[in-house]
């Protein structure tokens, strides 16, 4: 991707300069997590204020089989409001409120003979607290979806206790939803025979076209080849997804000798060759949405399909917050069951990613998946574990990095060397250096495997961070203290003085989490870990606000260089802080940077008005040095440094430092009012209040007083000084052993800084002529809300 002409970027160094593979590709306009959100609560308020009584959302006494209790549509509602209510946290969605108290009283109640009602009922009472009435109701749907299976594995639309059906013949969408339906009686905790899965499983293979695609009704043997389906997106989708339902709870094995399930690469086959957001059918995108979930991929047919399905919807939706669907009956509210479909569709796909999976493959089933349900399985467990909705996903190695960048983990397994080539070993490096985190998993504790990886997180990380056992004390075996492992996992990683960017473990952890072996707890407790490190322990940002940084066209006016000031040390344990930092500016004022490298006995104020100097442990500096940097400093040069991670060590030694350069002035406390945090000035943000990391809180206290110091002369600030981490936060991470600043007050106090040099020593540009944008929405992990600067 070439980057506007507002913005240049002059390389910090070699590695950094790989950093441009993180826009690699096409910008695109994406549909954005706040539009996404603000559809999503149109749609409950839609839903909310067509609530009757005493029968929720039911225009009348009607199943499709004509008696019985109705039910399908309000079940299909509370699901969709409970999924809603469990991934945004909605005041009005809480289930002590009445309107959601009577929801899930009616649909508790809900007694019908039909493979929909008792599917969707079942899906809605599985994401309540466990309580006695709720698993009783379950109990009850588990064993009318255990007793209405056909012989052959499918459904039909309805059965009786007698055994009787109305229909003699089953179809491929009510076989879908009664395996949807006993999936959610699994995860709710009840155990559901292996046989079962097995006659599912057996249905789905003897049904699929040659083509790879599924169809709705049934055939009396295997489907001839060139019959076409009928309905093959929603039903494709159908049995996809109904395959990878079983292979969850029939797939335990894995690892090299796994034989690819030939149905799954068939139907992967046709969706990749046939995917379609525009279908505009609810039903549809909601099917595509579970096999997408179900599979892991990130893209169908080269396209991210949550982005397309979700610009769609929200293309679709209406002035009152409602959405159609292709129901045409004149006693069913269409209306009520669109809405329902696309917050499920909107909400299921916008959950947190934890775990990206790497393909570096040509096929589904390669070394790089030799156990397909390991990401899955562990996501799963987490999920219920911490009570918070969340996914998992497969990026490829041939897509850009920045599509990798919705998730701060990237899983990697394998049993051989990969063979990385120097690209892929770059996309590796600009992940990395963008905030990321790898985690290597050897499958069967491959010896080959680990020296492949310890040599590419070297190649990766560089020369200068060694390969280290990872000491008892770690923050990734201590991030639950609750919890001691029962065995040393025996990691070993690569830190860069801050935080941990490479962690391989010798130990088949993938083997565990596919298998679904609860008894060995390390490994969860291991994914667990690091999940609360990579996060900082704060919430997780959802699907689409990504680490990386689109930029954007704006109006600018002002460009400021900055030099990385270079020394004998770890002068730069965060390449891509300042890089981020130069996209952000041009979105939220009209100041472009420059950001660029010099040693100290270069610096120029002329050419870098701003010089940066960070570190995390002690820095000595010859008199020539240090002479050097108060000639800069004499001559209009301003000087930014900070502790990086809060290391004392750094914030010592750079005191030492400035008692040598000033020995008549000292280090004092910015004041409160200060620009530099009101932000009172062209091109500032106020940053007040200051907010700092859950780690910076729990192990040393919320600072007191006024966390920026400096030295002023001549009515100016010559040097600012942050004892507590601002590199870090310029990333956007919240990774767990970083004293500092959090990402958004981080940015908003380098914002202000820049600004504030800007005000004096920026160089004019011609001013564009397309407006300002607002601030991107993904510019930052650390909660639902865009970057906060």
């Amino acid at each position: 991707m070439a980057m506007p002409q507002q913005f240049s970027w002059r390389p910090l160094g070699v590695a950094i300069g790989l950093l441009a593979l993180v826009h690699a590709g096409t910008v695109r306009a994406d549909v954005s997590s706040q539009q996404v959100i603000s559809a999503i609560r149109k749609g409950v308020h839609y839903l909310l204020k067509h609530q009757k009584r005493p029968k929720p959302w039911e225009e009348a006494d009607l199943t499709i089989e004509g008696n019985g209790e109705k039910g399908g549509e309000s079940a299909l509602v509370l699901e969709s409001l409970l999924t809603v209510g469990q991934s945004l946290h909605m005041r009005n969605l809480n289930i002590f409120r009445p309107p959601m108290r009577r929801a899930i009283a009616y649909v508790a109640n809900v007694r019908s003979p039909d493979t929909y009602v008792i599917s969707l009922q079942a899906n809605a009472m599985a994401l309540l607290p466990p309580k006695a009435a709720y698993i009783k109701v379950l109990k009850k749907d588990r064993s009318f979806l255990r007793d209405s299976l056909f012989p052959q594995g499918a459904y039909g639309y309805s059965w009786r206790a007698n055994g009787s059906n109305s229909h003699r013949h089953w179809d491929n969408s009510n076989s879908q939803y009664g395996v949807l339906g006993m999936w959610a009686v699994a995860h709710s905790g009840l155990l559901v025979q292996t046989s079962y899965w097995h006659r599912v499983r057996r249905h789905w293979e003897s049904c699929q076209y040659a083509s790879g695609s599924w169809g709705y009704w049934q055939h009396l043997h295997a489907p001839a080849p060139d019959v076409d389906s009928s309905r093959p997106h929603a039903m494709t989708s159908a049995g996809l997804a109904s395959l990878f339902i079983c292979d969850e709870f029939l797939q335990s094995g894995g690892g090299a000798a796994l034989s690819p399930d030939p149905a799954i690469v068939r139907g992967l086959g046709w969706i990749n060759r046939h995917f379609n957001s525009t279908t505009g059918n609810m039903y549809t995108l909601y099917g595509y949405v579970r096999t997408g979930l179900a599979c892991g991929l990130q893209n169908f047919r080269d396209q991210n399909w949550y982005q397309k399905i979700a610009a769609d919807v929200l293309a679709n939706q209406h002035s009152d917050g409602s959405w159609s669907s292709d129901i045409h009956h004149p006693r069913i509210d269409s209306r009520i069951v669109g809405t329902a479909y696309a917050l499920l569709i909107l909400a299921r796909g916008l959950n947190p990613v934890v775990f990206n999976k790497l393909d570096y493959g040509t096929r589904y089933y390669g070394q790089w998946n030799a156990y397909p349900r390991d990401d899955a399985n562990v996501t799963s467990w987490m999920t219920r574990n911490f009570e918070t909705p969340l996914n998992w996903q497969v990026v490829s190695l041939r897509s850009p990095v920045r599509a990798w960048l919705d998730s701060p983990l990237l899983l990697i397994t394998g049993h051989k060397d990969p063979h990385f080539t120097a690209g892929d070993i770059a996309k590796l490096r600009a992940y990395v250096q963008a905030g990321g985190i790898v985690y290597c998993s050897c499958d069967g504790n491959s010896t080959a495997f680990r020296q492949a990886m310890i040599a590419c997180g070297k190649q990766v990380a560089g020369p200068q961070y060694p390969v280290r056992p990872l000491v008892q004390t770690s923050a990734i075996y201590t991030m639950q203290p609750w919890y001691k492992f029962q065995h040393s996992p025996g990691l070993v990683g690569i830190s860069n003085g801050l935080r941990y960017e490479w962690i391989i473990s010798p130990k088949d952890t993938s083997a565990v989490w596919q298998q679904r072996n609860f008894a060995r707890k390390d490994s969860w407790e291991l994914a667990a870990n690091l999940y609360f490190y990579a996060t900082g322990k704060a919430p997780l940002a959802d699907k689409l606000q990504s680490l990386a940084v689109t930029p954007k066209l704006a109006a600018i006016t002002r460009q400021l260089s900055v030099a990385a000031v270079q020394y004998a040390g770890n002068w730069n344990p965060e390449p891509g802080s300042w890089h981020r930092m130069a996209q952000l500016m041009p979105m939220l004022s009209d100041i472009q940077v420059v950001a660029g490298i010099q040693k100290m006995s270069q610096l120029n104020p002329a050419k870098f008005p701003l010089a940066h100097l960070t570190g995390v442990g002690d820095i000595h500096f010859s008199h020539a040095q240090r002479s050097a940097l108060l000639r800069y400093l004499d001559h209009g040069g301003t000087l930014l440094a900070d502790s990086g991670g809060g290391k004392t060590e750094f914030t010592n030694s750079f005191e030492r430092m400035m008692d040598h350069l000033f020995p008549h002035a000292q280090l004092v406390q910015i004041r409160r009012h200060s620009v530099l945090y009101t932000g009172t000035i062209p091109g500032g943000a106020r940053a007040r209040p200051l907010i700092y990391r859950k780690f910076t809180i729990e192990k040393h206290d919320k600072p007191s007083g006024r966390p920026l110091w400096g030295i002023r002369r001549d009515g100016r600030w010559v040097v600012i000084f942050s004892p507590l981490d601002l590199t870090s936060g310029l990333l956007g991470t919240n990774t767990w052993g970083i004293n500092g600043f959090s990402p958004a007050t981080a940015q908003a106090l380098a914002r202000n800084i820049l600004a504030y040099v800007a005000q004096r020593a920026a160089k004019p540009v011609q001013a564009t002529t397309k407006p300002k944008p607002k601030p991107s929405p993904t510019s930052s992990r650390s909660s639902h809300k865009g970057p906060g600067i």
